[in-house]
């Protein structure tokens, strides 16, 4: 199914016991490598179409963690219905798992996942916590209003 290509590895001797305690809080913050296209493969006989979602929007997004595409394309490309997904972005959103920012594009939380460099990622993470407090202020203002 997947082509693996030898690589050799230098192995942490120190990092390698017969047995141990991991702290399992200490190590929760770390990014493990997922390879979003080979994880769509292997799970979508097996998962729903809903569940398969988080993943395929992170295959899609560029280098800024972002999705140029309205909701009729997405709906069209993950061949799921434009109102459902409507509401399962708005589920997204709450959960911050990606926000809105404005028509047509959506920011992937750089804390689910990434591209590129830690410093890339520390960026991005100012960059969608922007979004967030202002998403948060049209929010209270169209509130205001009503």
């Amino acid at each position: 199914m997947f082509d693996i290509k030898k690589h050799d590895r230098k192995v942490d001797i120190t990092d390698y016991t017969e047995s141990r305690n991991v702290n399992y809080k200490k190590n929760v913050e770390r990014f493990l490598n997922v390879s979003p296209k080979n994880y769509i493969k292997t799970m979508e006989s097996i998962s729903s179409k809903k569940a398969m979602i988080p993943m395929m929007l992170i295959s899609i997004m560029d280098k800024d963690n972002k999705i140029n595409m309205t909701l009729k394309e997405l709906s069209e490309l993950l061949d799921y219905p434009k109102t459902s997904l409507s509401v399962l972005f708005g589920e997204y959103r709450k959960y911050e798992f990606m926000q809105k920012v404005r028509n047509g594009v959506y920011m992937i939380n750089p804390l689910v996942s990434y591209k590129g460099s830690k410093y890339e990622r520390d960026k991005l993470v100012q960059e969608y916590s922007k979004i967030i407090e202002g998403n948060m202020i049209s929010r209270k203002t169209e509130e205001r209003r009503y």
